[in-house]
């Protein structure tokens, strides 16, 4: 028995010819009834009945091509055949399963199989309503149950064959472009060619001009999965550059930049080449053929690279002689001079950009993967030693650079290097977070990044996936000028018909071999579908899968009918409870306040004031919030060795982020920055609680840098003994050396006052994980409440370092 469903459920009465005929389809729908005329005895009917012939050739239009489900099919096989040869219509070829039959081989333990008395041993219902005896045997109340029967069994059916398989709809986010989940072409199909279209139009441009382009749509409408399909469409040409939300005013640009260059590592589909690399080879193919831009005549070299790109641009990597020779060497140096000659002849030697330009031909001319890190690391303005710069011809960017400066040189460089080859894709994506409260700065900071891109930064198409709210929220606080570059084309993505999202939904569910006919009743499918959003409704459709497969209890939704009545609910219990939670708070204060005794007594770890008068989290939230964590750490963790760029900044910025929100549950918490006079600290935070107070400094560089903040840092330290300063360092930088930097680095480990943590792979994924689930439910990725989501992580979590500093209390 195979689910099928492309079938009718029939019912025939009569004997030897019927007298009555029902017809139901694959969804339960009564779609024929009719009576033979010459059985009349029933008035009610008399507008139902028809001559047998009609009957018969109506019955075997519906009929063709479909599979017949009838109970004890012997019975009905006779009745229409005979049917057929008393009306002289010839019948079609007609394909009959037995339910009857069926039902004794997979319900094998019931007591009888007669359909009266199966309905009522399955609790079988038709409009909620089980089966009667003074019904049975009509045609149209036996078909129906009939159909009720045939739906339990496929279900079961169903059960047994997926129940050991992956819900196909349990993955509904997209988080970044380079992802790969099913996609339907149908949805967003003219919107899709608009995009691409603005792309034509900056590559015909003479002038190339930057282009934006808002993309406007609710929570789960697919902004970042139309974001995927651009890259599975356009990454074999054109260069897609993934940012996330920014979280730091003062390093917008660098953030942007140094998510570009993890954009620009990631492989080309079908390639065994980064996107970086095809940029590069693309851009230097065409200046070796611009001999114009020769600084010396043409060389042998020349007319080696001018034969080899002939067939392939990519060969540069690969043809060029074997690793790291000192033959290829020589070739990228001549790749370099020549590139070098284009640059100062088409723009200018002057600024950040040429040296930005050679150290992202240094990185391409070599394969070795130190040697590469290190070039990494140089470009994204980290300290590295110079015996390590020595060996990759690089010099250091020196302690009074910019790194915004700097940060906006290179992306200059990649947007005029792009005028070789096709035009950026550049996304902004995840930016709901802008709008809080805490960062109106940044959002400022961000407007202005994006004004600068568009004016230094040609040939791209600038995207900015929004709410339609946080729209109108960001053309209130950017300038025209700023609203102007980005809006120029909008892109409104709508709810998709009923119909392109059944096309999803069966897409989705072919890997398991299965229809969503074949999975769902059809009010299952119309509850799914009637969600605001794509999201909504794969959400929905999983949790029916779920339901049906794995028998785990739908999510209780409320009822549309009585939404305001239930909100009306909802806020007199939060007013209740947020009176409730302050009063509790002011006692927890007191008794704080009474306990705090002298310095060196015991510490002992307590839950946040106010946590313990706190609804209970109801066990539907938890269970959902916490699979979103279990998933969310399997991507990490398996995301954890590739190459990132770790920056003070970025996690200066998450960790705000995380305390920010915090703050909805810990009270009172406040943060702040100090300043030792004109010199350079680590990046930090100092925390205060209602009973003490920490700092949290983040310290990634290596070599002078490194020394020099930590050697302030340490002077602060003495200034200031009533703060507990914790010094983190991520585990996959370099370890501290030079014989003063390790000194320092001693002096701040030997403090009563100084902590060093290193940012192991565990810590590193925890810290990462609480602030995508604080940024996801912002961004309204995640369909759960805030305190609540840090409730669970406070408790989950209450052994990890950063909890364990925040709720501690002096007994």
């Amino acid at each position: 028995m195979k689910p099928n469903s492309n079938f009718i459920v029939i019912d025939t009465e009569g004997q030897p010819v019927l007298r009555e005929v029902a017809i139901v389809d694959h969804q339960g729908q009564l779609i024929y009834e009719a009576f033979d005329e010459k059985h009349r005895q029933n008035p009610a009917i008399l507008n139902q009945t028809k001559p047998l012939k009609t009957i018969m050739s109506e019955f075997a239009e519906l009929a063709e091509s479909k599979t017949i489900i009838c109970h004890y099919a012997r019975h009905d096989i006779e009745v229409l055949r005979n049917s057929f040869r008393a009306a002289g219509v010839t019948p079609p070829h007609l394909t009959f399963q037995c339910s009857f039959e069926l039902a004794q081989r997979y319900l094998p333990k019931l007591e009888s199989h007669a359909l009266e008395t199966i309905s009522k041993q399955l609790n079988l219902r038709n409009n909620g309503k089980t089966v009667k005896s003074d019904s049975a045997h009509r045609a149209k109340y036996d078909a129906l149950f009939t159909y009720q029967l045939y739906r339990r069994m496929t279900n079961e059916l169903l059960k047994t064959k997926l129940q050991h398989h992956p819900n196909p709809f349990g993955t509904s986010r997209v988080d970044t472009p380079f992802q790969d989940h099913v996609d339907f072409r149908g949805i967003f199909e003219a919107e899709f060619g608009r995009l691409k279209s603005i792309l034509s139009d900056i590559k015909n441009d003479v002038n190339h001009q930057s282009k934006g382009a808002v993309v406007i749509g609710e929570p789960g409408s697919g902004k970042t999965h139309l974001m995927m399909r651009l890259a599975k469409d356009l990454l074999a040409k054109n260069r897609l550059l993934f940012i996330r939300q920014p979280n730091n005013p003062d390093t917008v640009l660098f953030h942007t930049y140094s998510r570009i260059l993890e954009s620009l590592i990631q492989k080309v589909p079908d390639s065994n080449h980064t996107q970086l690399e095809h940029l590069l080879a693309n851009s230097f193919a065409e200046i070796i053929k611009d001999s114009d831009s020769y600084s010396t005549p043409q060389t042998q070299k020349d007319e080696r690279l001018l034969e080899l790109i002939e067939d392939d641009n990519l060969k540069l990597f690969t043809d060029l002689g074997k690793d790291d020779t000192r033959l290829k060497r020589d070739y990228w140096q001549h790749i370099e001079k020549r590139a070098s000659d284009w640059w100062i002849r088409q723009f200018s030697s002057a600024g950040y950009a040429p040296k930005v330009l050679r150290g992202i031909i240094r990185f391409c001319g070599y394969t070795d993967f130190k040697r590469r890190q290190t070039i990494t690391q140089w470009l994204a303005m980290n300290d590295v030693s110079q015996e390590e710069l020595d060996k990759v011809g690089l010099e250091s960017w020196g302690e009074d650079m910019s790194r915004e400066e700097i940060s906006l040189a290179a992306l200059e460089v990649f947007g005029k290097l792009s005028l070789l080859d096709e035009p950026l894709i550049i996304i902004f994506d995840q930016l709901e977070g802008l709008s809080q409260k805490h960062n109106e700065r940044l959002l400022q900071s961000f407007g202005e990044a994006v004004k600068e891109i568009f004016t230094h930064v040609p040939n791209s198409l600038i995207i900015l996936n929004l709410f339609p709210d946080r729209w109108e929220q960001f053309q209130l606080v950017f300038d025209g000028s700023i609203v102007d570059r980005i809006s120029q084309s909008q892109i409104l993505l709508n709810k998709p018909s009923d119909e392109q999202l059944k096309q999803l939904l069966n897409l989705k569910s072919e890997v398991q071999d299965v229809t969503i006919d074949e999975l769902f009743e059809p009010q299952e499918i119309r509850d799914i579908l009637s969600g605001p959003s794509i999201r909504s409704v794969l959400n929905a459709a999983a949790d029916y899968y779920r339901y049906k497969i794995d028998g785990i209890a739908l999510p209780k939704r409320p009822s549309k009918s009585n939404s305001h009545g239930v909100l009306a609910t909802m806020e007199k219990q939060i007013n209740q409870l947020t009176e409730e939670v302050t009063d509790l708070k002011e006692i927890v204060a007191k008794l704080a306040n009474m306990l705090n005794l002298a310095d060196g007594e015991n510490i002992v770890r307590v839950f946040p004031s106010g946590m313990a008068a706190r609804s209970p989290i109801k066990t539907s939230v938890r269970s959902e919030f916490e699979d979103y964590l279990r998933s969310q750490r399997g991507m990490l963790e398996s995301n954890y060795g590739k190459p990132a760029i770790i920056s003070e900044s970025d996690d200066f910025g998450k960790l705000t982020t995380i305390i920010e929100s915090l703050k909805l549950v810990l009270s009172p918490l406040d943060v702040e920055i100090l300043r030792l006079g004109k010199r350079v600290l680590p990046e930090h935070l100092v925390i205060r609680t209602s009973t003490h107070l920490f700092a949290i400094a983040f310290l990634h560089q290596s070599g002078t840098r490194f020394y020099h903040r930590i050697r302030n840092l340490n002077e602060l330290l003495s200034d200031r003994p009533d703060i507990h300063f914790h010094l983190c360092r991520d585990a996959r930088e370099d370890l501290v050396s030079g014989k003063s930097s390790q000194a320092e680095f001693e002096k701040f480990c030997h403090a009563n006052n100084g902590h060093f943590l290193l940012l192991d792979r565990d810590k590193r994924i925890t810290f990462e994980l609480i602030y995508q689930a604080i940024v996801d439910i912002q961004n309204r990725d995640l369909d759960v409440d805030l305190e609540e989501a840090i409730d669970i992580l406070l408790l989950d979590y209450q052994d990890y370092w950063l909890f364990q500093n925040l709720t501690q209390l002096t007994l």
